[in-house]
């Protein structure tokens, strides 16, 4: 049975505390056309090192040099991939048992499709889950109004990467920190990708104190919403879309404010339940 050759990527600098448990979830894996690549951005954490050894005879390539970021090794982990099917792992998250092999049958089922994507629990430093995330099918303004698809839940052939670029980061490096993964979707978009959605779930997203979303939230909604201007100006429609989901939000707050009954505005603002629709 012929299987897609699926290369995932796991950029890494000077992190060891999940590093072992994330490289175990891909191994572990056990599908048979895996190609896996480490790229580390020059760590002087000599465990980081004792680490990746252990398992050396099971990767593709490795390689520890300085870097700008996590964009630019994830970049050339993809220049060196020989998969049809590409994607990357952080070092603290991980993949769930069997999903390389769910992601690898929904390529076969669906030939066409250019991204493949699904669920993500969200979990703690150890591991317990915290938050089960789940995402619909697939439309553009979704991504655009929240961006809730969990990178490391998503999987896109070497075509559509192409087409949309060829990089992660996009071409304007200020997204490279925070929202490489963003603005490469938004691409995808423009590039007029077909996406699927698994109904599984398929990796775990650690939130910790060290973990960049966690510990620069406003930074990195700021960049999202940067790089879905940069890929589609407000006189578009999808820009358009922006502006109202914004206008919706903060019509929201305004009225909360406007509201005595409440303590705590900002908070029952932000934990609002979401409506399917708006969820992805």
């Amino acid at each position: 049975m012929y299987w897609p050759k699926i290369t995932v990527v796991t950029p890494t600098y000077n992190r060891d505390e999940y590093l072992e448990e994330t490289l175990l979830s891909v191994l572990n894996q056990n599908y048979p056309n895996l190609e896996y690549i480490i790229v580390d951005g020059g760590s002087t954490n000599p465990h980081i090192f004792e680490i990746i050894r252990r398992y050396e005879d099971k990767l593709a390539w490795w390689i520890s040099e300085p870097d700008s970021g996590h964009a630019e090794a994830i970049r050339k982990g993809f220049d060196r991939a020989s998969g049809e099917i590409l994607a990357w792992l952080c070092s603290d998250d991980t993949y769930l048992p069997g999903a390389l092999l769910a992601v690898g049958e929904a390529f076969r089922k669906y030939p066409d499709a250019d991204v493949i994507y699904g669920h993500y629990n969200a979990i703690d430093q150890n591991g317990r889950i915290i938050r089960n995330g789940r995402v619909v099918r697939y439309h553009p303004l979704q991504v655009l109004a929240n961006g809730n698809i969990h990178q490391a839940s998503v999987f896109w052939t070497k075509n559509i990467y192409q087409k949309a670029g060829g990089n992660v980061g996009g071409f304007n490096l200020e997204f490279t920190k925070y929202s490489p993964d963003s603005d490469l979707y938004f691409r995808f978009i423009k590039a007029g990708a077909k996406w699927i959605l698994l109904p599984r779930t398929l990796s775990t997203f650690r939130i910790h104190p060290d973990h960049t979303t966690t510990r620069e939230t406003e930074a990195v909604w700021a960049h999202y919403w940067k790089a879905a201007r940069t890929n589609f100006p407000f006189w578009t429609l999808p820009g358009i879309y922006q502006l109202v989901c914004v206008y919706t939000r903060i019509r929201r707050l305004i009225l909360l404010i406007a509201q005595s009954d409440t303590k705590n505005i900002l908070a029952k603002f932000a934990q609002r339940p979401l409506k399917e629709q708006e969820i992805l």
